[in-house]
């Protein structure tokens, strides 16, 4: 697997669209250990996303132009961008593993044939809450 996310994401999906038409499969109980595994590395994902985006007001750097240049920087850098790309922050890197992650979950319920049976109760789910909408 490359570093890239969005490789890993081409690469991910790929394997999904597998698992999904059954040319990937495996065991109920590997499966089943790596679902929780996603599941728990996506909460540490989230929490680590919102510690960065905490980072968005820093303080405490004094009044000299250095000092504030150097904490805009650090501001940018954990939730904000840089003016030449603006997904160079932690929070857009760290919401791209998640995007990842959530691709590898998806993959390793199609792969244990779970995938079906989990979009068939989210549109039930869906349906029960928007039947008395409109």
């Amino acid at each position: 697997m490359s570093d890239d996310p969005q490789n890993q994401m081409r690469q991910w999906q790929q394997l999904k669209e597998q698992a999904v038409h059954g040319e990937l499969q495996m065991d109920g109980a590997i499966g089943g250990a790596l679902l929780q595994r996603c599941e728990t590395l996506l909460l540490e994902l989230d929490v680590l996303k919102q510690q960065a985006g905490d980072l968005a007001y820093l303080s405490g750097y004094g009044g000299l132009p250095s000092a504030l240049d150097l904490q805009n920087k650090f501001q940018a850098k954990a939730s904000g961008g840089a003016p030449h790309d603006p997904n160079d922050s932690a929070v857009a890197r760290l919401q791209q593993h998640i995007e990842v992650v959530k691709l590898m979950r998806d993959t390793y319920s199609a792969a244990i044939g779970q995938l079906q049976q989990t979009d068939q109760s989210a549109a039930s789910r869906m349906n029960a809450h928007t039947e008395g909408v409109g």
